[in-house]
């Protein structure tokens, strides 16, 4: 893994990567291989090609999950056990800030996205480079599968066309269509890359856990329980998570076509 280029946005940033094994719905995902690389090792180095990043590291409570990182060449933060990755997140930024110093902006790059790409994060720290004020972001990607929009485990995202605000997210499809059967036209799904500003994210972790996150097991429907805003961005790169054996399959047959991938950008020659 080769170190990331200097920055070239205004922020300074810090993408901090999270993996456990003991996921409830697939246990050891971070370590399952797709074409010889664990899937945490396809998320960490892919998110060490973008440029905009000041440093990446893989924030785990796993040592086998820190070892693979560091035979990759990557940087590992060991942490606690929690049950939730952005207080995985925010334990690993105020060890590294203790060293490093301040960070302008955190990106959670969760570590079940083995086809993230760096235009994605140059994205969001563009966003936040433009809006000062800006608290919290999100990427979605549109959703154009119907078996999609019925699957609890995909993440929907409504928001507001004016500015992009979150209004809601939910595993339910939203937004409801009239008729049953019909995948709406505007329907979005969430990536699973968060960015916080870091005073932000120690609000969002103080206030405590809200019925909506509960329910849904989404806790970025806190930020709208707190009366705060989160803006969400629309990507065009087409990404996929894994939360099953179905899913690492689809996204191992999608990894054989991956531009990254074949170009050899990474962890092939």
């Amino acid at each position: 893994m080769t170190a990331p280029l200097r920055a070239i946005a205004p922020l300074r940033t810090i993408a901090i990567v999270p993996a456990r094994m003991n996921s409830g719905r697939f246990p050891g995902k971070p370590l399952k291989l797709i074409d010889g690389i664990s899937m945490v090792g396809h998320c960490a180095l892919r998110t060490r090609l973008c440029r905009s990043l000041t440093k990446v590291v893989v924030a785990t409570p796993n040592q086998e999950v820190a070892d693979d990182i560091r035979r990759l060449g990557g940087e590992v933060v060991v942490t606690p056990e929690f049950d939730m990755c952005n207080d995985r997140i925010a334990w690993a930024y105020e060890k590294l800030a203790e060293t490093d110093g301040p960070y302008d902006l955190v990106i959670n790059v969760q570590g079940d996205q083995p086809l993230v790409h760096p235009a994605m994060l140059d994205q969001i720290i563009a966003a936040h480079a433009a809006e000062p004020g800006l608290d919290s972001s999100t990427l979605v990607e549109k959703l154009t599968l119907i078996e999609e929009f019925h699957d609890l485990n995909r993440v929907k995202v409504l928001f507001r066309d004016s500015d992009g605000g979150l209004i809601y997210m939910s595993r339910a499809p939203i937004p409801s269509p009239k008729k049953h059967g019909v995948l709406p036209e505007r329907v979005y799904k969430h990536t699973a890359i968060i960015a916080f500003k870091p005073a932000f994210l120690r609000e969002f972790l103080a206030f405590g856990m809200t019925y909506n996150e509960e329910v849904e097991g989404i806790d970025y429907n806190r930020v709208l329980e707190m009366g705060r805003t989160m803006k969400v961005l629309v990507t065009s790169i087409v990404s996929d998570t894994v939360d099953n054996a179905e899913d690492l399959a689809r996204v191992t047959k999608t990894m054989a076509t991956d531009p990254l991938w074949n170009a050899g950008a990474y962890g092939r020659s």
